[in-house]
């Protein structure tokens, strides 16, 4: 487990997924981050790569050849190394093997940093193109804050909020097959989003386009919340566990789940970008605790 803080937050960090388990506010007294109990679900905030969401048949094709591939990519479950380091940020890297070949037949670098900024941490990634070809992927983040944050609230106690009204198109899924419906609508919601688990019922919230680059996480009861920051991601989704989990997952993504009929072909998915040799994506989101 790796550590970084500064005189507001102290953050750590596992080197299998790159992954942030731990946030805790020196100036509160909170933890933020889901401690990840497997008795609900038991990562923290992994990120998705080389895809987003759920494949048909966990396969797709390239070049008419077969590739199985889970939900949400390989990327959580590898091995980073330490770039390089400070007492306030981080950057880890993980690379193509002859294992991750015969899921993703791509060779690539992926990049995770994390750095401290009073309260706030800038999450950063970055995929770089390893290969002699183009490579086609997707990528999202999956961090999960607790929910209630503080004793003596409860999950209903909280509320989502927008900067804007705001008039996203909401892709839902089928909760029996975690595939993604077809039809799509285009929703009104109002600057707050009371939080109650049947809201939930049908999985996850996903919404595309929404126009607030800052989306919080706030109660009625304390002052105390998240704000997330979102420069540059296609959607947003919001998750939590069955079973009255505490917890609430703020979900960055360029990807999203298969539709329930889709064909196989990797570079049609919707979301998957390209990436030509030598090229790299960049995209980044932040928190903010209070």
């Amino acid at each position: 487990m790796i550590t970084l803080e500064n005189d507001y937050i102290q953050i750590e960090i596992k080197e299998v997924g790159a992954e942030l388990c731990k946030v805790y506010s020196k100036q509160t007294g909170l933890d933020y981050l889901w401690k990840g109990d497997p008795q609900f679900w038991k990562r923290h905030s992994p990120v998705l790569f080389p895809i987003v969401g759920k494949l048909l048949g966990n396969s797709y094709t390239i070049n008419n050849s077969k590739y199985e591939l889970t939900q949400h990519g390989f990327a959580r479950d590898l091995d980073f190394e330490v770039l390089n380091k400070t007492n306030n940020s981080i950057l880890l890297e993980t690379q193509y093997s002859e294992e991750t070949l015969l899921k993703y037949p791509y060779k690539f670098s992926l990049q995770i940093g994390y750095e401290l900024k009073e309260s706030r941490i800038d999450v950063s990634y970055n995929v770089i193109n390893k290969d002699d070809k183009s490579i086609n992927f997707s990528i999202g983040a999956h961090p999960a804050f607790n929910c209630p944050i503080s004793q003596g609230t409860s999950f209903n106690d909280y509320f989502i909020e927008f900067e804007k009204e705001e008039h996203p198109i909401l892709h839902s899924l089928n909760p029996q097959t975690g595939f993604r419906k077809k039809d799509t609508e285009r929703v009104k919601l109002d600057k707050t989003i009371p939080l109650s688990y049947n809201l939930f019922d049908n999985d996850a919230l996903m919404f595309e386009g929404l126009e607030s680059k800052k989306i919080s996480l706030k109660s009625n009861k304390h002052e105390h919340g998240v704000h997330f920051y979102i420069p540059n991601w296609r959607y947003m989704a919001f998750w939590t566990q069955k079973g009255n989990a505490p917890f609430i997952c703020f979900e960055p993504w360029m990807g999203i789940a298969d539709e329930e009929n889709t064909d196989q072909v990797f570079e049609t998915k919707t979301g998957i970008m390209n990436l030509d040799v030598n090229q790299s994506y960049e995209n980044q989101y932040s928190m903010e605790f209070f």
